[in-house]
């Protein structure tokens, strides 16, 4: 029985074994670097289309609050300006009897003025959650981008050792030849 026959052969078969192993595992590798890729690009849509429905909508939103604050705004003065008026009639007509009147609608308008000031603290509030919401999208964005970089960038890096490791790789291994002689017998 020849040793080196039994040793090559057993060195084949176990060669083959683990190239079918290696095969399995980079079958796996692609299938899960697939699934995590498709997953990531999911997130990364869900991410896109959150963003814009925010700046969309918060954006209406604040738009319609500003053109409403800047109505009031307009029309405020001219109000003000037609009570202001009334009073001065009211009060040369009768001091008297006007004064406690005169005296609640300044309580208004300083109300009113008071309301309006709040809501446009409230506009500003508004506009500021509605930038920090977008900066705080626009970062997980961008950190979901980095981390498909490093992942695409780590699947390269396999393949291109798998295309190295293919191409150092004889297609076929070669017989060893033994050396002539007299087998000896034992």
């Amino acid at each position: 029985m020849d040793w080196s026959l039994i040793a090559s052969i057993f060195w084949k078969f176990s060669l083959g074994i683990l190239l079918l192993a290696l095969t399995a595992l980079a079958g796996y590798l692609c299938a899960a670097v697939g699934s995590l890729r498709n997953s990531l690009n999911s997130i990364r849509n869900t991410l896109n289309s959150t963003e814009s429905i925010v700046n969309q909508e918060i954006g209406e939103l604040i738009a319609d609050v500003d053109k409403t604050v800047k109505e009031v705004n307009k029309e405020l003065p001219e109000l003000l300006q037609n009570l202001n008026g009334l009073t001065a009639s009211l009060q040369g007509i009768s001091e008297s009897e006007i004064q406690p009147t005169v005296h609640n609608i300044q309580e208004m308008s300083g109300a009113l003025n008071q309301s309006i000031q709040e809501l446009e603290e409230l506009v500003q509030k508004v506009t500021g959650f509605s930038g920090q919401t977008i900066e705080q999208a626009a970062f997980f964005r961008n950190q979901l981008a980095v981390s498909l970089a490093d992942i695409i960038s780590l699947w390269q890096g396999v393949k291109a050792g798998w295309d190295s490791f293919s191409s150092a790789r004889p297609s076929e291994p070669k017989e060893e030849t033994v050396a002539s002689g007299t087998p000896t017998e034992g």
